[in-house]
């Protein structure tokens, strides 16, 4: 009978083990069962410092397509706001090329990070 009590406890690890390495697979499938918001396009204001006495030059930089899976479209544009100001990472997001249709003369990148997707398109250089 003792030999019956180990093996049960030993089941009992297993499926909970097995139960644990479920949900961590399932977290990443998390963003994709998330709503994807739309969220259009953001003019973003960029200043590159003059010369000496002269005051800064102002670039106008449009972001199209931007969409977000698993954040709010404020979120997205902070995103967007945050890596063109200079944030290498922005908000802990994960930057890459992303790999969908855009318009011409644009660059499609993906800033990630778990739980969260936001997609836009970049001016090209």
């Amino acid at each position: 009978m003792r030999a019956v009590g180990k093996w049960q406890g030993l089941a009992t690890l297993v499926v909970v083990g097995m139960l644990a390495i479920a949900a961590a697979a399932l977290t990443p499938g998390a963003v994709a069962a998330a709503p994807v918001h739309s969220c259009g396009n953001k003019v973003v204001l960029l200043e590159q410092p003059g010369e000496i006495g002269q005051p800064p030059t102002k670039f106008k930089l449009l972001v199209k397509q931007i969409t977000s899976q698993g954040a709010s479209c404020s979120d997205a544009f902070k995103v967007v706001t945050a890596l063109y100001k200079g944030s290498s990472k922005p908000e802990k997001y994960k930057c890459t090329v992303g790999h969908f249709k855009v318009p011409a003369g644009r660059v499609p990148e993906v800033c990630t990070k778990p739980g969260k997707k936001v997609t836009f398109a970049a001016q090209g250089g």
